[in-house]
């Protein structure tokens, strides 16, 4: 999609689009949309658009036209879109949906024994890519005072490590005293049976549009504690799911805390976590409402 290869990419699009006489066009993220946009032009096609992320483009306003529709990830996202100058009519929101309900159990004492970590330990989770905006450092903070209640909790960050940023989370990680209860794993491709070792997870981002990280923990019967941000207010229920903070380590600390103190009230959390989930956050459910936005772009729902 970049440079020449642009106009391969719009000359193969328009001559499928004609020859299998395509209803709708769904593009993601922005230089998709702008490939859609002039292809919706030049074909009369409808094109309906995701967008996963906040940002001031103008073409997302542009498309904002004739069957075209505007996903969004959120009611978050939806609002941004609104307050930039999409008109409500052209917005839909359809959240994001996960299969890790559907996945069998795993143990947690092999979860364990495959990171070396002893069994009696408390882990605390932390799903995403290792960098700044992800809240590693405010969580590893935060275990300071953690600790002096529960001597037990472990930390597991599990994602790919920003190289850039691997010297500073480790160098936090050094300075707390006990490193010894810091695992990081790097990329995993089994985040359910981990999930089902954790106590609790965390997510302590900067900014989230959704929180994937979210509800693939809510599916695993797990409490989250998210800082209040974006979309995560929309996907981690208050007091019902798991716990919502501030972005400030003492917050997050008393959040872990009380949840590592208080394990009915945790487990209860989990339980409501998931059954959320299976309501409205699953792959089915996600693929329903694309269905209906398909068919209010092509005109026939």
């Amino acid at each position: 999609m970049k440079g020449t290869g642009w106009y391969r990419t719009m000359g193969y699009l328009i001559r499928e689009v004609r020859r299998n006489k395509i209803d709708v066009v769904h593009t993601h993220l922005t230089r998709a949309a702008y490939i859609g946009h002039a292809l919706g032009m030049v074909t009369k096609v409808p094109i309906v658009t995701s967008v996963h992320i906040a940002n001031n483009d103008q073409i997302y306003k542009r498309l904002a036209r004739r069957q075209n529709r505007l996903v969004a990830v959120s009611n978050f996202v939806a609002g941004m879109l609104h307050g930039r100058g999409v008109p409500e009519r052209f917005i839909d929101t359809v959240y994001n949906g996960t299969d890790f309900v559907d996945i069998a159990p795993a143990r947690r004492e092999d979860v364990l024994d495959e990171l070396r970590i002893p069994h009696d330990r408390k882990l605390v989770g932390l799903v995403g890519k290792v960098c700044r905006d992800k809240g590693q450092l405010e969580l590893i903070s935060a275990m300071k005072d953690v600790r002096k209640q529960h001597p037990d909790a472990h930390v597991l960050f599990v994602g790919r490590v920003e190289e850039d940023f691997r010297p500073e989370v480790e160098a936090a990680i050094q300075e707390t005293g006990f490193a010894d209860r810091f695992t990081v794993t790097g990329v995993r491709h089994d985040i359910p049976r981990l999930l089902d070792a954790m106590t609790l997870s965390t997510l302590p981002s900067v900014m989230e549009t959704f929180g994937v990280a979210a509800i693939e923990a809510m599916a695993r019967q797990k409490a989250v504690v998210a800082t209040r941000v974006g979309a995560l207010p929309e996907v981690v229920r208050h007091q019902q799911t798991g716990l919502l903070v501030d972005f400030r380590p003492e917050a997050i600390a008393e959040a872990v805390s009380y949840l590592l103190e208080h394990g009915q009230e945790r487990e209860e959390m989990g339980y409501r976590g998931r059954l959320l989930v299976e309501q409205k956050f699953t792959l089915q459910e996600m693929a329903n409402r694309f269905e209906s936005v398909y068919r209010r772009a092509a005109g026939t729902g």
